[in-house]
């Protein structure tokens, strides 16, 4: 009669410990196919502060919120983005509006998402850099010098042959070569280009090492207002599917509401994926981040890029 206790003791010990791996079990088992629920997308794009919508929402559990396991994959420029959609390697990528005019020219319409930038002279965030004692003041200055770009027949050389034909030059009085934004401050500072047309958040960090001047930003004094970028997908996409765009149109709409009014984990959640200190950001330029690109800037962008004979006229 004694050891009756001691045996109840031992029932209900077990009991409790079938119980704990039953929940464990099924907590692993619902984990597991919340995790399988999830659809994967893989995202291209470039380590400048236009992508901001893509850290926040990323950052800040949008992405996943909405039921999207979404891996970033940095690439140098639109070209190479536009090159890892077109082959499978990447879901959605982020580019600038001459890259999908270009490849809308000889592909097909490309979907647009939502997200995207817009600049004006209230939303600068790129210049023109040079060596603070290289004799160039202005960009008439730059005759005859090397410029780096990050892709050529793109945006960027697209906005310095404007800004320089304001100036009374031509293409023909500058050399492009081509760098990624990340290596342009190192060749710079070596004397291996002349000039070159930082977006932030390298302008700033650049700015900030010292021995440079900001000619000015290159899109203002370009286009006055440009809609630059934005994101898309392949239309015969399996995987980007009208349900994961709707679903990864609300996680950007979140997070371009964050960045209309940014607050200190706004800035923590770029700082998280571009390593720049928040200090930094937050006294770095910044575009307007807008939910949608309108039509009309695509057929704007194209009559830019005849005009300066990067791209050829349909009626030549």
């Amino acid at each position: 009669m004694k050891r009756t206790p001691i045996i109840l003791l031992l029932v209900i010990v077990s009991i409790m410990t079938i119980a704990v791996l039953f929940w464990v079990t099924g907590n692993e088992t619902t984990e597991n196919q919340t995790k399988s629920a999830m659809v994967r997308l893989k995202v291209g794009y470039i380590p400048i502060v236009d992508c901001s919508q893509l850290y926040v929402a990323s950052q800040r559990g949008y992405f996943t919120a909405a039921g999207l396991d979404v891996e970033l994959v940095a690439l140098a420029g639109g070209p190479p983005i536009i090159q890892a959609l077109s082959t499978g390697a990447i879901d959605i990528g982020f580019a600038n509006l001459a890259t999908i005019v270009f490849y809308e020219q000889t592909a097909p319409r490309l979907i647009r998402l939502s997200g995207g930038t817009r600049m004006d002279k209230d939303h600068s965030e790129a210049g023109l850099v040079v060596l603070a004692d290289s004799g160039i003041e202005q960009i008439s200055d730059i005759k005859g010098k090397i410029v780096a770009v990050n892709s050529r027949r793109n945006i960027v050389d697209l906005a310095i042959l404007r800004a320089i034909r304001l100036s009374g030059l031509t293409a023909k009085d500058i050399t492009f070569v081509e760098l990624p934004f990340k290596d342009m401050e190192t060749a710079l500072r070596s004397k291996r280009v002349d000039v070159t047309p930082l977006p932030e958040p390298f302008l700033s960090v650049a700015l900030r090492n010292g021995g440079l001047r900001n000619l000015g930003d290159h899109f203002a004094l370009a286009f006055g207002e440009l809609f630059s970028t934005g994101y898309f997908s392949m239309a015969n996409s399996a995987t980007v599917t009208p349900d994961v765009i709707r679903k990864f149109n609300a996680a950007i709409s979140n997070a371009t509401r964050d960045l209309k009014s940014p607050d200190d984990n706004t800035f923590g959640a770029i700082s998280a994926v571009t390593k720049i200190p928040k200090d930094v950001l937050m006294l770095a330029g910044r575009p307007d981040f807008v939910s949608e690109i309108p039509e009309s800037a695509f057929i704007k962008m194209q009559s830019w890029l005849e005009d300066e004979s990067l791209l050829k006229k349909k009626s030549d």
